[in-house]
């Protein structure tokens, strides 16, 4: 009757075993399913935080505002001229950590950069928005037409 209860013992046994390494592989797989979709979740949430940005940049040149007054938290990280050609160009930074909160550049996850370029009466944003491996997630081409002005058009 001892080897009866022990061999039901061992099948018991294995039957557990079996069924643990069963709940082990489907855990594992609705973990990585998981993972999966928060990475799909954060790089959505940065997409559109970056559409977002880039609109209201856009916005903010198309009504003529001054771009440093609307985003104080943008940096400009470079200035050039050309005196032959009537050319301006300033780029500036914003940069912003894995939560797509506004911080300082060492801390960067994601970078907004925002070229201005003016060239006799058009001007033009270049908007990219790109993650910390370099990787492009936006881009928006603005361009706009400033008109001249009538002592402008008459001289």
């Amino acid at each position: 009757m001892k080897k009866q209860d022990s061999g039901k013992s061992r099948l018991f046994f294995i039957e557990f075993l079996i069924v643990l390494f069963f709940f082990l592989i489907i855990g594992t797989v609705c973990l990585r399913v998981f993972a999966a979709s928060h990475k799909i979740t954060r790089n959505a949430d940065a997409l559109a935080h970056a559409q977002s940005t880039a609109a209201s940049i856009a916005e903010v040149l198309e009504a003529g505002e001054s771009f440093e007054d609307s985003f104080p938290e943008a940096v400009l990280t470079s200035e050039t001229s050309n005196d032959q050609e009537p050319i301006y160009e300033k780029l500036y930074e914003i940069s912003y950590d894995s939560d797509l909160t506004v911080c300082g550049s060492d801390a960067a996850f994601y970078t907004l950069t925002v070229s201005l370029s003016e060239e006799d009466n058009n001007q033009t944003a270049q908007i990219s928005f790109t993650d910390r491996t370099g990787e492009n997630l936006y881009d928006l081409t603005v361009t706009l037409h400033q008109p001249l002005t009538r002592e402008e058009a008459l001289s």
